[in-house]
């Protein structure tokens, strides 16, 4: 669907691919300049709470999400030896699945043919070079020289994000959380039905489906401040890492192989990362052009809640536009809704991250006791509208 408005979307993420399905059906004309020469994503995995599918639904994509992912079965909890500590099987809500995992391979293509089924034109290797503000809208100059007006700009350009610090500073930049994590996708063995988390001395290690044949591996460890990142030697530094784990994180372990011949051969399936969090103040928006997803909101994946919260970011903006309203009135809603929302989950993110790395036990315990009430206020709060 085409429409009078036109809106440039800058970055072909989650986010900005949400965006471009949530306005193209409510009558925008929706361009997105994607800088990447490849139309593809990075990393392995992700979760969609109950929230999350929720607004994959109000975008037309729930269906093809739950016929390629995994529907959520429940978490077994280990200790490092191996020992069952605690066994979780939540109730699905009415309406949606407690929760389902899939590749983000397989999102992002889900995502990008719904983009174009609304309308919207994808530019590759492209992003803004100048832009400025005249009346009613936004002239755009590119990085291929060309230009465009539009009413509206949304930078759902990431964690990292060049519009972020081109409006508001470097003083917004991510800020690390003293963490960093592993991430590797691996075979997933066929009687295998609940995710796990093993909790080590030193390195929480975690696996979650992502469909039938596939599982996600994370492992969570404390990281030195200033220390360089982990680039060479990715599989051996990870076998190392996993040394004392049981179970399946033992087999895991490994079939990294102990040769280190081997392990060069696995290095480059994967993924390593500080842990780092964005807390824009509000607004997330000057004039506009407004920030949605990781750029104004990076939140740590205790929650799994980065992808969701960019999809209701997209999703309530668009609403928040109606079919005429005002740009400016309309940006000012939208934070009025989404502030407390987000602020909510990053909160509770960080503290259950510091709690699962916490090296006191008595303090351990003492988050522990209070974790099935902090759940179910979690639950509480997302379930609502966004």
């Amino acid at each position: 669907m085409t429409g009078g408005r036109r809106v440039l979307i800058v970055g072909a993420g989650i986010g900005g691919l949400s965006a471009a399905i949530a306005l193209g059906r409510r009558g925008w004309t929706a361009e997105v300049a994607e800088v990447k020469q490849v139309n593809s994503t990075v990393g392995v995995g992700l979760n969609h709470p109950a929230n999350a599918l929720r607004a994959l639904r109000a975008l037309g994509v729930y269906d093809e999400v739950a016929a390629r992912g995994y529907r959520y079965q429940g978490i077994r909890r280990y200790a490092e030896t191996g020992d069952l500590m605690a066994v979780f099987e939540p109730e699905d809500p009415p309406d949606v699945p407690f929760q389902i995992s899939m590749t983000r391979a397989d999102l992002h293509d889900i995502l990008t043919g719904a983009a174009r089924e609304a309308g919207a034109r994808i530019r590759l290797g492209v992003s803004w070079r100048s832009f400025a503000e005249h009346g009613d809208g936004v002239r755009v100059t590119f990085t291929d020289g060309t230009t465009g007006t539009y009413d509206l700009m949304v930078a759902a350009d990431g964690i990292r994000s060049p519009m972020r610090t081109h409006l508001f500073g470097a003083g917004h930049d991510p800020t690390g959380t003293g963490y960093a994590c592993w991430r590797m996708a691996v075979p997933r063995p066929p009687g295998m039905t609940h995710s796990e988390y093993w909790n080590g001395p030193a390195a929480k290690a975690t696996v979650i489906h992502l469909n039938q044949n596939l599982m996600y591996l994370l492992v969570v460890e404390g990281v030195t401040p200033g220390s360089p990142p982990v680039r060479d030697h990715m599989a051996e530094r990870l076998h190392a890492r996993l040394a004392g784990f049981g179970g399946v994180i033992g087999d895991i372990r490994d079939s990294l192989a102990p040769s280190a011949e081997a392990r060069e051969d696995r290095s480059g399936d994967i993924h390593w990362a500080p842990l780092q969090e964005v807390v824009l103040p509000a607004p997330w928006y000057r004039g506009r052009v407004v920030l949605i997803g990781d750029a104004a909101h990076a939140v740590a994946p205790h929650l799994a809640q980065g992808a969701g919260m960019a999809m209701e970011d997209a999703l309530v903006l668009a609403d928040e536009l109606g079919p005429a309203r005002p740009v400016p009135d309309a940006l000012e809603a939208f934070m009025a809704r989404r502030l407390p929302r987000v602020r909510f989950v990053q909160d509770h993110a960080h503290a259950i991250l510091l709690n699962e790395m916490e090296g006191d036990s008595a303090r351990k315990a003492a988050f522990a006791a209070g974790l099935g009430a902090r759940q179910a206020e979690i639950t509480r709060v997302l379930a609502a509208p966004a």
